[in-house]
Parts: C-alpha cells; structure tokens; sequence
C-alpha cells in the first residue's frame, strides 16, 4: 500500500541561532566570558543572531549568511560551529511553528569587534547579566552553550586532561597567571593555582631565546615564564 506522499505532511521552519562566546580582556587581571546578543525587530526585543535555513540550503551556508547579513563580519578561515540541539517546543515562537537548530560558537574577542550587537557578560550561574529575558528561548540556548564550554574548561576527572584554553581565547604566548584567570573567567569560580599549573604544564612549551626561557615584560609583580600550547594542542585556527 502507497504511503502518504511528502508532501501532504506538515512542515516546521527551521532557524540556524548562533550563541557567539568570547572572552573580553583576555590577558588582563579581568577577563570576563561574554555572549553576543543583538536588538531585532518584528517581533521587536533581544535575541541572538540566527536566520532561517532557505530552501535547498546547508546549516554551513546559513551560518556564513547569518555572519554576512546579521553580524556584519567575515570571520577569518572556517566557520566551525558546534551543534547544541535542537529547539522544537511548538510553542517557541510566536509567529510560526519554529524548530531552531542551535549552535554555539567560540571566538575571539578581536574578531568581533566590528559585529552588529553587544557583547554581554556572563554571570556564575551561566546567565545573562543585567539582560531582561532573551526572545524565543534564547535564554535555554545561552545556557546550553555555556554549559558545554565550561565542560571544555574544568577540571572534570583527576587524570583526564583539560587542554590549555581549548577555544583559543588567549593570544599566544601566555603566563600560567593569564591562562588561569582566562579558565576562571569562564568557568565563573577560581581555580587552585597550584594544582592548574600542575595540570597545564606538560600540555604548554616554554617560549625560549638562545635555549633560555622568556620572561613576560610589563606586568605586574615577579615577571613570569611565557608559554605557548604543546604543537599537539593548539587551538583552533592556531
């Protein structure tokens, strides 16, 4: 017996939303871990950035045309962002039966500096500081990315490694001091000093001159070793 054709069955817009991280300050005393929210309208409020997938059109080619259209940038090389989940309350927008395919991704803080929206901090509990409730369920999708960053960041099992700012926030080369605060930055909670140090230092290199280690200029107090990632667990783009 026949099926019922396709095109007899219901079909859900689907959204690409972007939930942008980056880490502000980063090799400072005062990083902070940020999520890029924009102003929109119809309906009028905040969100972050995403767009709908057209028809016969890859979730790669919707991000590129969210990152053109909605942010105003070009993010140099490949845009790699991480799938989180899908969003398919029925009820979640307003407008139309909606399913978002909600994606987070991490960039540095540089690169977004001519994009269209604020960079809006990051609380301890992983919420939005300061910012009235996100459109949609946005505020869910912030909350996931955040989440599955900060697994990236701590200390989860005693002899697993954690890599060395897996994301790629921190510009090389990097003090154990500014690596740390850039891992407390988006963890929200300090990190033991010593036993970070102990636990980064077999995946960092030292940076040498004439077979001598480098010392970090212009900061405060004792001056201190300059690293970069082990060439095994560089970060992305590096």
């Amino acid at each position: 017996m026949a099926g019922t054709p396709l095109d007899e069955f219901p079909r859900p817009g689907v959204t690409v939303d972007l939930a942008i991280l980056t880490v502000t300050g980063a090799g400072t005393s005062d990083p902070e871990l940020r999520v890029l929210i924009q102003d929109r309208t119809d309906p009028d409020g905040r969100a972050l950035p995403g767009g709908f997938l057209r028809e016969r059109t890859t979730v790669a080619q919707t991000t590129t045309d969210v990152f053109r259209r909605k942010i105003g940038i070009t993010p140099d090389g490949e845009v790699g962002p991480r799938l989180l989940r899908l969003f398919d309350d029925p009820d979640r927008d307003s407008r139309s039966w909606v399913i978002s395919a909600a994606h987070a991704l991490s960039m540095r803080a540089a690169d977004l500096d001519a994009a269209h929206g604020d960079l809006v901090r990051v609380d301890t509990e992983g919420r939005l500081d300061g910012e009235a409730p996100l459109q949609f369920d946005h505020d869910r999708i912030v909350a996931d990315a955040v989440r599955e960053l900060r697994q990236r960041y701590e200390f989860r099992h005693r002899y697993a490694d954690t890599l060395p700012d897996p994301d790629g926030f921190l510009d090389e080369p990097f003090t154990l001091h500014q690596l740390r605060r850039v891992h407390e930055a988006v963890i929200g909670q300090p990190v033991h000093k010593d036993n970070f140090n102990r636990r980064m230092k077999p995946l960092l290199e030292p940076v040498l001159e004439d077979g001598e280690p480098v010392l970090a200029e212009s900061l405060r107090g004792r001056p201190a070793a300059l690293y970069r990632r082990s060439a095994r667990d560089a970060a992305p783009g590096e």
